[in-house]
């Protein structure tokens, strides 16, 4: 009967040790889920959701709010695929801005170098007409720029050297001399 008793009360302690290791990993189980150590709620949450029945007893929520979640994101989707849309039609806009104003640009280029080639034959010409005056009579010159208009004179005499120029200068008529000394001189002042 010691025998018995021995035996049954090792069953019992085997049990009890048992119970006790269950106790512990139930305990440790439960401790882990609770402070969400190694974010082992939203493992659980995971798994359990995915149990067809239990799922939706437990977690019904959770499925409505990932279609939430799935409509606020679709939505918030939609929302920025128009403002990208309405950043390219700006884009557009502004770029075909800036090709206008290129062109433009060229446009106003081309007419510049266009004047400055004027300006530059003009220019060219007045050199050869002024040493044409220059290697004549100064009393001949004289006479022939006295019917001329004064801003031609002026321009004539500019390409000419300070001597010939003089010489000219003194041959004009008293009165057209006067003229252009006047607007040389006002020409002169209003230079910087």
């Amino acid at each position: 009967m010691q025998n018995k008793d021995i035996q049954t009360n090792r069953k019992l302690k085997i049990w009890l040790a048992i119970l006790i290791i269950f106790l512990i990993l139930v305990g440790g189980t439960v401790l882990v889920i609770y402070f969400n150590l190694f974010e082992s709620q939203t493992f659980l949450r995971k798994q359990l959701a995915d149990v067809p029945v239990l799922g939706s007893l437990i977690f019904p929520a959770l499925q409505e709010d990932k279609d939430s979640q799935i409509n606020k994101l679709t939505e918030e989707l939609k929302a920025k695929n128009e403002k990208i849309t309405e950043y390219e039609t700006e884009l557009k806009e502004k770029e075909d801005q800036i090709n206008k104003l290129k062109a433009e640009l060229e446009k106003v280029q081309k007419e510049r170098e266009l004047l400055k080639q004027q300006l530059e034959n003009k220019q060219t010409s007045l050199k050869d007409i002024a040493s044409y005056y220059q290697n004549m009579d100064p009393q001949n010159a004289a006479q022939i720029l006295n019917n001329m208009s004064d801003e031609d004179v002026i321009n004539i005499l500019g390409y000419m050297n300070k001597d010939s120029a003089s010489k000219i200068l003194e041959s004009l008529n008293a009165d057209k001399a006067a003229k252009i000394t006047n607007i040389l001189l006002k020409n002169a002042t209003m230079m910087p």
